[in-house]
């Protein structure tokens, strides 16, 4: 896992490149401001893609007679509550993932122990944020599901995403409600597009399967994509 960066250490990088005096408590009126930027650019970046720092792979068990997760989503950064940050759900022995539950299907006519067919939200126990239909299923699932730093953040809280981003991120938001310097406000916002662009392509350079159902162990170029380095990808 990356290592984090403090929520306090981003707000002092965003004093600096706004050219402001160094340091949170000589910036009284400004770091409390500076802050909540730094939270709400997490807040919008941390949705926008399956960021693999905050993503994690769980192995739980699955009540046979409620559908119901037996333990918590508890990962190393966070607990997982919310059915949004479920990525992808498989049954421990299958790759084919579980389908989200229809609106247009009655769940209470789906019976079978050995079918896991579907997946829906489940609010009864906090930290299990969802169930499997047929509810009779047995047997365990892999969960890979995304995590959160914490909200609301102070500046001991720590962010997993990029220092370099969230900076930027925060510093665009500042200068946009002080508004004198339209050049600055037009700075940031192209320099946290390019950072965006940058990580999502350093995502992309690891080999990608093109069908996992026919690996290809004997031959590694075949069978994979990998995104080109070159200036014209």
């Amino acid at each position: 896992m990356a290592i984090a960066t403090a929520a306090g250490d981003i707000a002092r990088d965003v004093i600096t490149e706004l050219s402001q005096v160094p340091g949170l408590a000589t910036q009284i009126y400004a770091s409390g401001r500076i802050l909540q930027f730094v939270q709400d650019a997490y807040s919008f970046e941390i949705v926008d893609q399956w960021w693999p720092d905050y993503m994690h792979y769980f192995n739980v068990a699955v009540d046979g007679t409620t559908g119901m997760l037996t333990q918590d989503l508890k990962g190393p950064i966070s607990t997982i509550n919310r059915y949004e940050d479920i990525a992808a759900v498989w049954p421990e022995w299958d790759n084919r993932r579980l389908r989200a539950l229809p609106t247009g299907i009655n769940p209470h006519t789906l019976v079978g122990k050995y079918q896991m067919m579907y997946m829906g939200p489940d609010a009864t126990v906090e930290a299990r944020p969802m169930k499997v239909w047929p509810r009779e299923s047995v047997g365990n699932i892999i969960i890979w599901a995304r995590q959160h730093s914490e909200i609301p953040m102070s500046v001991a809280s720590k962010i997993w995403l990029d220092r370099l981003l969230m900076t930027y991120d925060a510093a665009w938001m500042y200068c946009v409600d002080d508004g004198t310097v339209p050049a600055q406000v037009q700075k940031y916002q192209m320099l946290a597009a390019k950072r965006r662009q940058q990580l999502l392509a350093m995502n992309a350079q690891q080999p990608i399967e093109l069908d996992p159902r026919f690996p290809s162990f004997s031959d590694p170029s075949m069978g994979w994509f990998t995104v080109s380095n070159t200036p014209l990808a």
